[in-house]
């Protein structure tokens, strides 16, 4: 490959103060904006930040189409503190994107494009041959792609909020149920406004605009995501068509595998460490993908991965979301302050990361822990040797139908509900990433479980804690009236106030009940009307503890719209609509069909 085409260092504007109070030197000696040249002439913009010295160094990468120069004063790290740590930056824009040539093809242009992007950015004099990524969601993605593209130079992964090990969990699908509103989000607003940009007919620029402008008075009016919206052939933006159409794809499509690593997490062979929220919406492929490579390291003597997970959303570190707040320690601004681990006065993102590189890029001694999760309720950080602890237990709780929550199997019973896709029960909360009004986070389920179509069930007043730490699974037997059918399942916290917060949720699609979640293996069928099936409900994993007083409660509902995908009631054969009606759901409870809450729990919480 030929040499990056390099434009000159920006200039410094004059520092005006007084010489009695010197200004500190900017980390950053020369900033640069190129050219990084893939194997077919494509040619993506790279801001490089070179540190004070003659160098080589290190360099460190991140890849996303979100506009990569702006990671120099919005992004998650503090790129100044990394430049002063002695590393080479490089903030790319991937093709199509921004400054880069090239159409954008989302997720499968990664592959090829990643392996060419660090091979090139590892040749560069200034760097010394090794290189680090970092960043989140797409830019996660991007981290696993060049891996699977061949990057021998790439020696250390710092993924956040990562989709990177399936399409199917919480990145197109979920439970069988297409990802209907994260899908609309993103491709309306953080893809599409830049694509519109690159139309270079006026005329077929302002076509294009009308129809975002259509998408943008569906979202508002409901219309996009309303039942059958997946088929009912309204018109969206032509740039971002290819988000709908992946939802429309059978479940075992190959384009769902394409720059995922589900089957391939042998080519993951270099350190990782991952960075999860509780309320984001890819954190069940967060954990997955830390079960997966801590597996295969303890089989071929490899890398540990390393996790990190906060009371986060997708793109908010606060530790404030749905109007709670989880306390001061709870900001990624305020890792460690709790705890000596080595971090410092500033025990941040960014410190980890340096932390992390420095361990992995120059053999430093310093090492994260293996895992770190913040506890929500007891509200502090706690270091795990793996997650779930090897201590935590299966606690069952058994729905009644008297509305409680059981130690043991009740006598049989039903409870039933009317599933109306007319008018489908709303999102409220949880680890979503929509529009507004529409926020992430433990969001009140009050006025929710008010509604007829909602079920719910709760324990007793706590009289001591109950910590979960691990997987929370559902059971739920359950006959329709209509031929398919969506099983909507909370966990949350019951407050002795009233407020029912939300912990963490999941769905099933009866019709994909025997598909894997995680790599779509299986077939697809109808459900026998008035015949009970067992639906496994997935709803990832929580850290959480149940304070005295507090209840666990349990909500059933048939949908969460505009969250997913509100399903028709009826059977539809991969490639086909069916039209959408109401049916009967019933329940059932009891030792024959023994409709339960899973809970890995801890005896006590870690200190």
């Amino acid at each position: 490959m030929s040499g990056p085409e390099m434009g000159g260092p920006e200039t410094v504007g004059e520092d005006t103060r007084s010489a009695r109070e010197p200004a500190p030197q900017d980390p950053v000696a020369e900033r640069r904006v190129v050219h990084c040249p893939l194997r077919d002439g494509t040619r993506l913009r790279t801001v490089l930040l070179l540190p004070h010295g003659t160098g080589p160094w290190p360099a460190l990468l991140t890849r996303h189409p979100y506009d990569a120069a702006r990671e120099e004063h919005e992004g998650m790290l503090d790129v100044r503190r990394l430049v002063a740590a002695g590393y080479l930056l490089a903030l790319q824009d991937v093709r199509g994107r921004f400054g880069s040539e090239g159409v954008f093809a989302p997720g499968t242009q990664e592959v090829a494009d990643g392996a060419d992007a660090v091979a090139w950015l590892a040749a560069l004099p200034e760097c010394e041959g090794t290189v680090g990524m970092w960043g989140a969601s797409y830019a996660s993605d991007t981290q696993f792609a060049a891996l699977l593209g061949g990057a021998p130079a790439l020696r250390a992964l710092a993924p956040a909020m990562t989709p990177a090990l399936s399409a199917l969990d919480g990145f197109r699908f979920r439970g069988g149920v297409p990802e209907i509103g994260s899908t609309l989000a993103w491709t309306h607003y953080a893809i599409a406004p830049d694509l519109l940009d690159r139309i270079g007919s006026a005329p077929d620029r302002e076509a294009e605009r009308r129809r975002w402008e259509a998408t943008e008075r569906a979202l508002a009016s409901g219309t996009a995501f309303r039942a059958g919206a997946l088929t009912g052939g309204r018109e969206a933006e032509a740039i971002v068509g290819w988000g709908l159409d992946r939802l429309r794809e059978p479940l075992g499509s190959p384009r769902h595998r394409e720059g995922k690593v589900v089957d391939r997490t042998d080519t993951v062979d270099v350190p990782v460490l991952l960075i999860g929220g509780w309320f984001d919406v890819f954190l069940g492929p967060t954990l997955e993908l830390h079960r997966r490579l801590l597996r295969r390291a303890e089989e071929t003597g490899g890398p540990v991965p390393r996790l990190l997970v906060g009371p986060w959303t997708h793109d908010d570190y606060s530790g404030r979301a749905a109007g709670a707040d989880f306390g001061p320690g709870a900001s990624a601004d305020g890792l460690g302050h709790d705890l000596d681990d080595g971090l410092g006065d500033e025990g941040d993102l960014t410190a980890l990361h340096l932390r992390w590189f420095d361990t992995t890029l120059r053999g430093g001694a310093a090492d994260p822990p293996p895992v770190r999760v913040f506890l929500m309720g007891a509200n502090r950080w706690v270091d795990l040797a793996e997650f779930p602890p090897r201590e935590a237990r299966t606690l069952e709780l058994y729905l009644d139908p008297r509305g409680t929550l059981t130690t043991g199997p009740p006598d049989g019973g039903e409870r039933r509900l009317t599933s109306d896709p007319a008018d489908p029960a709303p999102t409220c909360g949880g680890a979503v990433l929509l529009f507004a009004p529409f926020g992430a986070g433990p969001a009140d389920q009050s006025a929710i479980e008010a509604r007829p179509d909602v079920l719910s069930w709760r324990t007793a007043p706590l009289t001591g804690e109950l910590t979960v730490m691990g997987a929370v699974r559902a059971v739920v037997h359950l006959s329709t009236t209509g031929t398919d059918a969506d099983v909507v399942v909370r966990l949350c916290d019951e407050h002795p106030d009233g407020r029912s917060l939300l912990v963490t949720d999941g769905v099933r699609r009866g019709s994909a009940r025997s598909v894997d979640p995680v790599t779509g293996q299986g077939a697809r069928g109808p459900l026998e009307p008035g015949r009970a099936e067992e639906f496994l409900v997935d709803l990832w994993s929580t850290a959480h503890t149940f304070l005295p007083g507090h209840r666990v409660r349990v909500d059933l509902a048939p949908s969460s719209s505009p969250r997913w995908d509100v399903g028709a009631n009826a059977y539809a054969p991969d490639g086909t609509a069916a039209e959408p009606v109401a049916a009967r759901y019933t329940v059932h409870q009891g030792a024959a069909r023994p409709s339960r809450l899973l809970l890995q729990v801890v005896p006590v919480a870690p200190s």
